[in-house]
């Protein structure tokens, strides 16, 4: 099947984009025979990302907007994006948690306090310790999110959340 149009019309069948015209061109092309049928079957199996394991044995192959849908852009912003981000900050916040800053107010070089105030970071462990806490510490939180993401845990304190808060509104 080498027909653009024919393809044009599944592509905007599969995106829900189709005009009335469309709609009925590519219904006539449907309906026309088994194999179409079991073709566009077959399609909408790897769009929908439900068979991909019998659609690559079948040598069908994957389409970028089968591979990058909106569903599984989203899910790869909540299961990596906001894991890694999270991950991130909890290490860069373990790390100043083992720094403490003072002022330095006088010294041989400001013996009278005259000169302006010099803030000096003090850490209380090594660098390289503090940074191997920091990096493991953002990471097992990292991998945490991640879980957490993948087993949809988020929708369950999300539904509670949200009859927490409805229930103060309603008092």
């Amino acid at each position: 099947m080498q027909d653009p149009i024919v393809w044009n019309n599944i592509l905007k069948h599969l995106t829900e984009e189709e005009t009335t015209k469309e709609k009925d061109q590519f219904l006539q092309w449907y309906d026309k025979s088994e194999k179409n049928k079991a073709l566009f079957d077959k399609l909408k199996s790897v769009w929908d990302g439900k068979d991909i394991t019998n659609a690559s044995q079948q040598n069908v192959p994957l389409t970028f907007f089968g591979r990058f849908n909106k569903e599984k852009m989203k899910s790869f912003i909540y299961n990596q994006s906001i894991g890694n981000l999270i991950g991130f900050v909890v290490g860069m916040w373990v790390t100043s948690s083992f720094s403490h800053y003072v002022l330095e107010r006088r010294g041989l070089k400001n013996l009278f306090g005259l000169a302006g105030r010099k803030k000096v970071a003090v850490n209380e462990i090594p660098e390289w310790l503090q940074s191997g806490i920091a990096i493991l510490i953002g990471f097992i939180t990292l991998e945490l999110i991640n879980h957490f993401f993948q087993t949809k845990k988020h929708i369950i304190i999300w539904n509670y959340l949200k009859k927490v808060t409805g229930n103060k509104n309603q008092s």
